[in-house]
C-alpha cells in the first residue's frame, strides 16, 4: 500500500522560518512532513508564499462543524499542529477541539492566556505574591474611580483585556490623568469592538506600575508539565529611554544575571505557566525584577518576538524547529554553549507624524555586529507609537562574540540612525 502523507498543521499562516523549522524536523527524524495550513475566511491577508511549500485550507472559523469538514479528509494525517502569534491563539483555541488526539494545549488555556484580566485573577489565586494589585474596571463612573485608587494606588497602568501587544497600554499618575485616559480607552476600545463585531463588553485591567528592570525567556511545556527553558533576555523600553510608550525598545541575550537569580525568575515562571495550565506549547514570558522579587507582567502561548533570530545566534537553538519537535513529543535541543551576544533594536519616531525618510541606514551597515536591517515603514507611512498600533520604523538584529563590541554597536545606532517628519 503506498504510504500515507503526513502533514505538521498551521493556524493561519506559515512563516519562510517555519518552512525551515519542518525542513529540519525532516532531517532530525529522517521523515517527509508536509504542510498544510487552515485560515479563516473571515480574517483578512491570505499568504500567497505559503502555496508554494503548503496546501492552504479555507473555512469560516465561527462555525465548527465547517471547521470539522474541512479537516475531517486529513484528521488521519495530521502528526501536529501549531501557530505563531498571539492574534492567532483565539484562532487555534477554534480549531484544536477538532484535532483533540494531538499535543496541543486546551482552548480554554489559549483564552485564559491571551485576556490579559483572566490571567491576573489566575496568577492570584495561584500565588498573589507573583502578580501585582490590580483591579478590573467596566466604566468611567466615579465609583470605579475610588476604586482604582484604594485598591491600586498610583503611578498605575491601564490594559485593555483581549488586546494585542501594548496597544492602548496607559500609564497614570494622578487622578485627572486616570480619568481622562480611562474615558478615552474606553472610546477606542469601543471602536476597535465594533469595527471587529465583538458582542462582549469591554473590559479594562488597571494594575499597579511595577518599578524594576524588565526581562522575558521562552519555555518549552511537555503534555505533563515539565519546563525546559531557554536563556533570559533583559529587555529595555520605550518608557525607560523618554517615550509615553511601553514598546519594546531593546533586548539583549545572555543576561548579566546570575544563575541563583535567574532560578528564581524560572520558579515564579513555571507558577505562572501552571496557573493558567498551558500544556505542550513554546510559551513566551515577561517578568519584572523588582525590590520585592521577580513578577510576572505576561505570558503568551507562543514564540517570543525574535525570538528564532536571537537564540539562533546566542547559543544556537533551533526555537521553531523546538516548538514542532514538542507538538511532535519529541525532546527539544537547547544547546548551552554561547556563541554571542545578541540584541534587537526597535526604532520608532521621537513624534507621530508623516514618515519622509530613514537616514544613517548605509552607515551602520559597515558595522560590525549589524547582522539584518528590517525598514517596516516607507515615506509617507504613518509614524505611531505602539500604544496607538503603530509599528517601529525599523527593527535591527546585531550580534558580537564580545559585549563590549556589541554595546558601542548599539551606541553607534543610536548615533546614526535620524528618523526624519515631513
Amino acid at each position: 500500500m503506498p504510504r500515507h502523507t503526513e502533514y505538521i498543521l498551521f493556524i493561519t499562516k506559515v512563516t519562510p522560518s517555519g518552512v525551515a523549522a519542518v525542513a529540519q524536523c525532516n532531517t532530525h527524524l529522517k521523515k517527509d512532513f508536509k504542510i498544510l495550513v487552515i485560515q479563516d475566511k473571515n480574517e483578512t491577508g491570505i499568504f500567497p508564499e505559503d502555496k508554494k511549500v503548503s496546501k492552504i485550507l479555507t473555512c469560516d472559523f465561527q462555525k465548527p462543524h465547517a471547521i470539522e469538514k474541512i479537516l475531517q479528509p486529513y484528521k488521519d494525517t495530521i502528526v501536529a499542529a501549531t501557530f505563531y502569534g498571539d492574534e492567532n491563539a483565539i484562532l487555534a483555541a477554534k480549531v484544536f477541539p477538532h484535532v483533540p488526539y494531538l499535543l496541543h494545549t486546551s482552548a480554554a488555556s489559549l483564552e485564559w492566556s491571551t485576556d490579559k484580566i483572566a490571567m491576573r485573577q489566575l496568577f492570584e489565586a495561584a500565588d498573589p505574591t507573583i502578580t501585582p494589585a490590580f483591579t478590573i474596571v467596566k466604566n468611567t463612573d466615579e465609583k470605579s474611580i475610588a476604586r482604582i485608587i484604594k485598591k491600586v494606588g498610583f503611578p498605575l497602568v491601564i490594559k485593555p483585556s483581549g488586546l494585542a501587544a501594548s496597544l492602548l497600554v496607559t500609564m497614570c499618575y494622578h487622578e485627572d490623568e486616570l480619568k481622562k485616559s480611562l474615558q478615552k480607552t474606553f472610546r477606542k476600545i469601543e471602536k476597535i469592538y465594533k469595527e471587529n463585531n465583538r458582542t462582549t463588553v469591554p473590559r479594562v485591567l488597571v494594575e499597579q506600575f511595577m518599578e524594576g528592570e524588565m526581562y522575558s525567556v521562552d519555555a518549552y511545556v511537555t503534555a505533563k508539565g515539565d519546563i525546559s527553558f531557554c536563556p533570559m533576555v533583559y529587555v529595555k523600553t520605550g518608557k525607560t529611554i523618554g517615550f509615553d510608550d511601553f514598546f519594546n525598545y531593546m533586548r539583549i541575550t545572555p543576561t548579566q544575571l546570575k544563575e541563583t537569580t535567574i532560578e528564581k525568575a524560572h520558579v515564579v515562571a513555571k507558577k505562572a505557566i501552571h496557573a493558567v495550565n498551558l500544556r505542550s506549547t513554546t510559551v513566551h514570558i515577561e517578568l519584572m525584577r523588582t525590590e520585592d522579587g521577580w513578577k510576572i507582567i505576561e505570558l503568551g502561548p507562543r514564540i517570543g518576538g525574535f525570538r528564532n533570530a536571537m537564540y539562533k545566534l546566542s547559543h544556537n537553538i533551533e526555537h521553531r524547529t523546538n516548538d514542532l519537535l514538542l507538538h511532535l513529543g519529541e525532546k527539544p535541543i537547547i544547546p548551552k554553549k554561547q556563541q554571542a551576544y545578541v540584541s534587537v533594536l526597535k526604532l520608532y519616531a521621537k513624534k507621530e507624524g508623516i514618515l519622509k525618510k530613514v537616514n544613517g541606514i548605509r552607515k551602520i551597515k559597515k558595522l560590525a555586529s549589524i547582522k539584518d536591517i528590517q525598514l517596516n515603514l516607507k515615506s509617507g507611512d504613518a509614524c505611531l507609537y505602539s500604544k496607538h498600533g503603530g509599528k517601529a520604523v525599523c527593527d535591527i538584529i546585531l550580534a558580537h562574540k564580545h559585549r563590549p563590541q556589541l554595546l558601542a554597536d548599539i551606541r553607534r545606532v543610536e548615533q546614526s540612525i535620524n528618523i526624519e517628519l515631513e
